[in-house]
């Protein structure tokens, strides 16, 4: 054996990295929290030792050499241009983590795709995808997968970090001759009964979202802004929704909204209208010219009668 402290010392870290590895995700799977807390746990014990591993297979490989400087400078050199993406990704599941862009059941948006975070692994990250072709936040099935080293290079939309709530929007047309207090009224009204329960917790979260970043002033309870249009007037109800909730809660609100409007004989519900001109179709002869009407003809070749002067 010609390098026996390196051999040894390298069998020694590969094994102590799989036990570590093994008690530590037994120990989690008997500890507390919820699933998706323990996964997190797994996930960076897995990181941390992985990475830890390398680094002591490096430096017992690499005391060897005389000029250690530029075995480790040409290491660098060498890992740089052949693993870039690789590396980048690695580096970008410490910036996930560091930067707390995302976590394990959060949602987000990410390059036009949006989706519930399923996994964060070294290289890649997974979630399942919402939307696309199904008209709603909803998932579709399909598991889209991610490099982490792009969120260096796009923005990452995040819909539940910090915040558990986001604001949506409800549009009801009504007629220019309904009674638009009472159309707004209902709306408030309907809007009110789905947020009471959890205004005041969203309320301590923005309480506390203000101790670490500069919000402005944020109206949480359900709000009606009114717009003319050509067609009718555009009543638009601003509310607070889980995220994960915006199709069943949106098709909740308009129920008990139609229930209510129709019980109201001074609110119609309106629609875009239309003026259209319907013209007769145009006459034509045996050759296909258009025909001219006999009224017309006669008009059109009657010669003036010349009066003679009286003698």
């Amino acid at each position: 054996m010609h390098y026996p402290v390196a051999t040894i010392g390298t069998a020694i870290a590969i094994v102590a990295a799989f036990l570590v590895d093994r008690i530590g995700v037994m120990l989690i799977r008997r500890g507390t929290g919820s699933p998706q807390q323990r996964y997190i746990r797994r996930t960076n014990l897995g990181l941390l030792t992985t990475m830890v591993t390398l680094v002591v297979l490096v430096i017992l490989w690499g005391r060897l050499l005389q000029n250690k400087g530029t075995f480790f400078g040409l290491l660098g050199a060498g890992l740089a241009l052949a693993l870039k993406e690789p590396l980048l990704s690695i580096a970008g599941r410490m910036s996930i983590w560091a930067g707390h862009l995302y976590r394990v059941g959060d949602r987000i948006e990410f390059q036009n795709m949006a989706g519930d975070v399923i996994g964060i692994g070294i290289f890649y990250t997974r979630m399942l995808e919402i939307g696309n072709w199904i008209k709603a936040d909803q998932a579709t099935g399909r598991i889209v997968q991610f490099p982490n080293a792009s969120v260096y290079q796009h923005p990452v939309y995040n819909y539940t970090q910090n915040f558990s709530y986001i604001w949506d929007e409800l549009m009801l047309p009504v007629t220019y001759a309904s009674d638009v207090a009472a159309a707004s009224a209902i709306l408030v009204k309907t809007g009110e009964e789905y947020t009471r329960d959890f205004l005041g917790p969203a309320a301590a979260e923005i309480k506390q979202l203000r101790a670490s970043f500069l919000l402005p002033d944020l109206n949480l309870k359900p709000t009606v802004y009114t717009r003319v249009t050509s067609n009718y007037v555009e009543l638009t109800m601003r509310y607070l929704v889980d995220p994960r909730q915006r199709r069943p809660v949106n098709s909740w609100l308009f129920e008990r909204i139609f229930e209510r409007v129709s019980a109201n004989p001074q609110i119609a519900i309106s629609s875009e209208t239309y003026d259209l001109t319907v013209h007769p179709p145009e006459k034509k002869d045996a050759q296909g010219k258009p025909a001219v009407m006999p009224e017309a003809h006669e008009a059109i070749h009657e010669t003036p009668q010349r009066s003679e002067p009286a003698a």
